[in-house]
């Protein structure tokens, strides 16, 4: 056991020393070539790309099927509701309570399509073209659009929307209060920043005066909302 440990340390010995004589006297194109090999073999383990965690898939409505479905709810007057205009909240970073004194903006029954401005990947701009009809107030007072909303050069809205992380919501036996939000994670495309204010078509915008003049019981609303729907029916 000894003799075979001797012969073995020496057998390693003898490659060491002949490995730096020949170090010491081999030609230095020989030890250039080595030198190199070794340089690349390093750069080349270094360039091996690194893993990436994996890009959250995106879900859902296309970012001009979110300003579309905004637009359709206008369309049924749901934006003219509580419960409606919570839900439209769903599509905004930044929802806020319904503006229950605020002006409606009324636009002509032909709207749209969406369509895509400018994207840098990570925004996308959507433009929706309309015709300005004027606003009604909580009185039911009716103002026509400014005179350079007029004619037939259409108005536009502009959206900002950018990918926001998707949650399932659990909501309570009244379908309103919330119980769990659980990510689900991929990410949605939103509006970025808060709910513009009512919006509502022309055809729209007629049952909703003649629906609540039949409930106000001030007869100055009653009067403001007749003077309105005349004005509205112009555009018809």
């Amino acid at each position: 056991m000894r003799l075979r440990l001797k012969r073995g340390v020496c057998l390693v010995s003898l490659v060491v020393a002949c490995v730096l004589l020949w170090s010491a006297y081999a030609p230095e194109r020989w030890l250039g070539r080595i030198r190199r090999f070794v340089r690349t073999s390093g750069d080349e383990l270094s360039n091996i790309p690194k893993p990436q965690p994996p890009k959250e898939r995106i879900e859902g409505r296309t970012p001009e099927g979110v300003v579309d479905e905004i637009w359709r709810m206008a369309t049924q007057g749901q934006l003219l509701t509580p419960d409606g205009w919570r839900i439209a909240g769903g599509f905004f970073t930044e929802p806020r309570p319904f503006p229950a004194n605020e002006k409606i903006l009324v636009v002509c029954n032909e709207w749209g399509p969406a369509y895509e401005g400018r994207s840098d990947g990570n925004t996308k701009e959507i433009v929706v073209g309309y015709w300005d009809a004027g606003s009604i107030d909580a009185k039911l007072r009716y103002t026509p659009p400014p005179p350079e909303n007029t004619g037939y050069v259409k108005t536009a809205f502009s959206y900002t929307l950018v990918t926001a992380p998707s949650y399932l919501m659990m909501y309570g036996p009244d379908g309103k209060t919330l119980v769990e939000k659980r990510p689900t994670g991929s990410r949605v495309w939103l509006i970025k920043g808060t709910q513009t204010p009512p919006v509502t078509t022309v055809n729209t915008a007629v049952r909703y005066v003649l629906e609540m003049r039949e409930k106000t019981t001030d007869q100055a609303t009653k009067e403001n909302a007749s003077r309105t729907l005349a004005q509205l029916l112009k555009f018809r």
